[in-house]
């Protein structure tokens, strides 16, 4: 399994922890992410694990809770142009969500939990070159707060702390 994250923020604790594992940065936002998983998907088909921080537009999620991604759409394509893409690996044991992705933050929320900017890129090239993926997000801010009111700190100790305990062969 190849670990994905937007940054090596994201990444670095695990990366500490667990150096056996196959972690890439995969870069902020749908553009950067489509671009690394296709460069990844030339030479490799092992499944895809998007993980990373999450605004929440759901105030019942909690800023540090770990959920994993069942379904990502395209946040800002007019309607009848949007679509929503599958998550093919679900982590269990998780909340579920359903989740935008964005180019901006505070786009509207249109029946998904959270927010992030690059899980529909992913799930769209995997879907495409059949290649299994998931994702999973732990929520950092509320959606529509200021940035100085986000724990991104939290966030990814507990995706971190959350990760170590996954049978990662397994999922």
């Amino acid at each position: 399994m190849i670990i994905l994250f937007p940054t090596e923020l994201e990444a670095a604790r695990l990366r500490k922890l667990r150096p056996d594992l196959d972690i890439r940065i995969c870069g902020i936002g749908a553009v950067e992410t489509a671009t690394e998983v296709a460069r990844i998907l030339r030479t490799e088909r092992k499944p895809l694990l998007l993980c990373g921080i999450a605004g929440a537009y759901d105030h019942t999620l909690k800023k540090g809770d770990v959920v994993a991604v069942t379904e990502e759409r395209f946040a800002y394509l007019s309607t009848g142009y949007d679509r929503s893409y599958l998550a093919s690996m679900v982590v269990e044991g998780l909340p579920m969500v359903r989740s935008n992705t964005v180019s901006h933050c505070s786009q509207e929320p249109n029946g998904a939990q959270i927010e992030n900017m690059e899980g529909a890129a992913l799930f769209a090239l995997a879907q495409a070159e059949g290649v299994r993926c998931g994702e999973i997000r732990a929520i950092s801010n509320y959606v529509g707060e200021e940035r100085g009111e986000w724990n991104i700190e939290l966030a990814i100790e507990l995706l971190t702390k959350t990760i170590l305990t996954l049978n990662i062969e397994e999922i």
